[in-house]
């Protein structure tokens, strides 16, 4: 009796501990794209704990809700984007949603399930296409796949199609819609769908920002919007009204694509410095205003081989910049000075992600290098993990939770972590 008291407590225990843990966003929490979690350091067959099929091919990254796991495939040939709720625990499917996504116009390398999810203890929010009435969309559904509401979002010009990615924070969904005509940041009510402010922007033929929007604390219990654009530069917004706060302008020279992330995020530091930039050699630094009347300031520039698409990551102390043809780079979160540079010797577009302390990077090849980055730079794997043939490259960026790593590989996702 006791014996099975203690195996029914332990395996309580278990699945509380499994339960503790979400990734609600790209690049996880805050888009920090940093985890505390110990993964193997060689992914492979020996902690592979599940791997399961998807609807279909796509580059949106997993986002993860307690037991729940959340993501977006595409089938071309029905012109649908699915959205599938899968358990975390052994990638058994759930339920799926069918978005409507019929033609339109992509670019080679983007896809119709490119844009990654957002969750909450509420609701799933994913944006789509809808290429029969030229308007972009915003759906929600709750855990269970019921359909909460669907707002419109609007016309979209762009030359390389939409990749709208929400951010859920507190009671309010935000997205940033800006592209090569009118445009807007807006936030709407998680619960009703409802817009509670709009921020009107022209694009005036201007590029088209395929940044997630980056929210942070600033004072008390108030928040700004941070967003990036070709034809805004660096603006912050008040979480509560939209109204713009700060700003920099003309200084992106092309589309952006990298989202903003603190870089003193994790150095016990309560300043912050958001890191930004585009296209054709711009990465930088900027510290916001920090009272009414002060103006926001360039800390500091990146040279040499600045990413395009691979978001950065930061542990508070060192920015590990990787551009789209493997050159990774260390730099003083602080200063921007540079420690060090390392060729990888593969082509990127996932954005890297630290756990445990190391550095996990996803080749477009469906590699996943594994770096110890605690003291320079030393390689400690190489793992093939080989998409499927439904898919020629692997773009999605993994996500982390309770202990374990979710890769997307096309139409698959596969789960390591200690068995």
């Amino acid at each position: 009796m006791k014996s099975g008291l203690c195996l029914s407590l332990l395996l309580a225990l278990s699945t509380a501990a499994f339960s503790a843990e979400t990734w609600p966003r790209f690049r996880g929490e805050n888009g920090n794209g940093v985890s505390a979690a110990k993964i193997p350091t060689e992914l492979g067959k020996k902690n592979l704990l599940w791997s399961a099929k998807l609807p279909g091919p796509g580059s949106s990254s997993p986002v993860i809700w307690e037991e729940k796991l959340f993501v977006t495939g595409e089938d071309r040939e029905k012109k649908t984007v699915l959205l599938a709720c899968l358990d975390a625990k052994s990638g058994k499917p759930n339920w799926t949603k069918n978005l409507s996504v019929g033609d339109y116009h992509l670019h080679r390398f983007n896809n119709t399930a490119a844009a990654s999810p957002a969750v909450s203890a509420e609701a799933v929010v994913v944006a789509w296409y809808d290429g029969k009435n030229e308007v972009a969309k915003l759906s929600a559904f709750d855990h269970a796949g019921n359909d909460l509401w669907t707002y419109e979002v609007g016309p979209q010009k762009s030359q390389h199609g939409i990749n709208l990615h929400p951010v859920i924070h507190q009671d309010r969904v935000i997205i940033s819609h800006l592209h090569m005509e009118e445009g807007y940041v807006a936030a709407i009510s998680l619960k009703t769908g409802k817009e509670i402010w709009k921020k009107p922007y022209a694009g005036e033929g201007k590029k088209t920002s395929y940044v997630t929007p980056l929210v942070r604390k600033t004072t008390g219990d108030k928040h700004e919007v941070i967003i990036a654009s070709h034809s805004l530069g660096v603006v912050g917004l008040d979480f509560s009204s939209g109204k713009e706060l700060w700003s920099l302008p003309d200084t992106m020279k092309q589309r952006t694509i990298v989202s903003p992330i603190n870089v003193l995020a994790g150095s016990e530091s309560d300043d912050f410095l958001v890191a930004v930039g585009c296209k054709n050699g711009v990465y930088f630094a900027v510290r916001p205003p920090k009272a009414k009347g002060d103006n926001a300031e360039i800390a500091w520039r990146m040279n040499g081989n600045t990413p395009y698409v691979p978001t950065p990551v930061s542990n508070g102390r060192t920015v590990f910049a990787l551009s789209d043809g493997g050159v990774l780079s260390a730099l003083d979160a602080r200063s921007g000075k540079e420690k060090w540079t390392q060729q990888l010797q593969a082509n990127f577009y996932a954005s890297p992600i630290i756990a445990g302390g190391k550095l996990y990077t996803l080749s477009r090849e469906g590699e996943m290098i594994v770096s110890d980055i605690s003291s320079g730079y030393k390689e400690l794997s190489r793992c093939p993990l080989k998409p499927g043939p439904e898919t020629q490259w692997a773009d999605a960026t993994p996500a982390i939770a309770h202990g374990r790593i979710y890769v997307r590989l096309g139409a698959r996702l596969d789960c390591f972590g200690s068995k």
